[in-house]
């Protein structure tokens, strides 16, 4: 597992809207699909400014992990969410958009000191190769000694089996339209 770098970005961003093509909740927050690479544009600089983007060594897998202890604030932050409206969501989303949020946020544990696995993608044509379950294994050790817990959420069903084999556990089921699991993995 390496820490991405900046001249890593076209590769994330490439890497991610790929594997998310047909994702429901990242089709919910773009205005259309040509969007979908500025959505994660968007994802890989926060990550950058407010957690970690990890590859895995050959570049197959990348993940982007939310730290919630990190100041969210700031002009570069709020340059970034203006970025992500203008292009990205579009005006007629927003609110659908911000109520999503909003609630994610609010579902998101509060007492525990986590870490957000906010994205985590692989290759598609890679996919079911094992590549996934040794990446996330990766990012679970990492963690480990310094964090109490690992979160994520997921609207792929197909997804739910992975997760829950890693020892993730679900404990809320939101609705925007389509299912939304939240998952934890305690440490």
């Amino acid at each position: 597992m390496i820490r991405a770098k900046k001249e890593d970005i076209p590769i994330l961003v490439a890497l991610l809207a790929e594997s998310f093509k047909d994702n429901q909740s990242a089709n919910f927050a773009v205005k259309n699909k040509r969007s979908l690479p500025g959505l994660f544009k968007y994802s890989v600089a926060k990550g950058f400014l407010f957690g970690d983007v990890w590859m895995n060594e050959d570049k197959t897998a990348c993940a982007i992990l939310l730290d919630p202890k990190k100041k969210k604030s700031g002009l570069q932050s709020v340059l970034l969410d203006l970025q992500l409206i203008v292009k990205v969501v579009g005006l007629s989303k927003i609110k659908k958009v911000l109520k999503k949020e909003n609630i994610t946020e609010q579902t998101l544990p509060q007492n525990v000191d986590y870490i957000h696995l906010w994205f985590l993608g692989v290759v598609p044509k890679l996919q079911g190769n094992g590549i996934g379950t040794s990446f996330l294994q990766e990012l679970i050790e990492y963690y480990k000694s310094s964090k109490e817990a690992m979160c994520l959420e997921t609207s792929t069903l197909v997804n739910i089996p992975f997760y829950e084999k890693q020892g993730f556990s679900r404990y809320a089921t939101k609705y925007f339209g389509f299912e939304f699991f939240f998952y934890i993995k305690q440490f």
